[in-house]
């Protein structure tokens, strides 16, 4: 379910140009597009390499080697995933921060240009 949503925010990180943002100069746009699908690739990785290597360990490993063994291969997938999951939740922090103050917006609404957001029950 992660990597499903990982994959559909790198999608969305690489299917928008400098050009629907124009307040935002390219080179900004550029260099915070390929950190954004670089983190949301990794995790995609991530996630797609435990599902494999899971499978391996259980119908593979676990008739050829002792059960020891295939525990704590088991332990190391998963807390290399959790590793790279939270990497991911802080590098995404950063990136969203960026998004921030270079004005990128995606999905979602947005003020028009020259308007304040306003929080809800603040007067206009």
């Amino acid at each position: 379910m992660l990597g499903v949503f990982f994959t559909v925010r790198k999608l969305d990180a690489q299917s928008r140009s400098p050009d629907e943002f124009p307040h935002v100069p390219r080179e900004d746009f550029l260099g915070w597009q390929r950190r954004e699908a670089a983190v949301y690739g990794l995790a995609v990785l991530a996630c797609f390499l435990k599902v494999v290597l899971a499978i391996l360990n259980v119908y593979v490993l676990a008739p050829l080697v002792p059960a020891v063994l295939v525990r704590l291969l088991g332990a190391a997938v998963d807390l290399s995933w959790l590793g790279v999951l939270l990497l991911t939740v802080f590098r995404t922090r950063s990136l969203r921060q960026e998004r921030r103050r270079l004005g990128i917006v995606l999905g979602g609404f947005s003020a028009a240009p020259g308007q304040e957001e306003r929080g809800p029950g603040e007067e206009p």
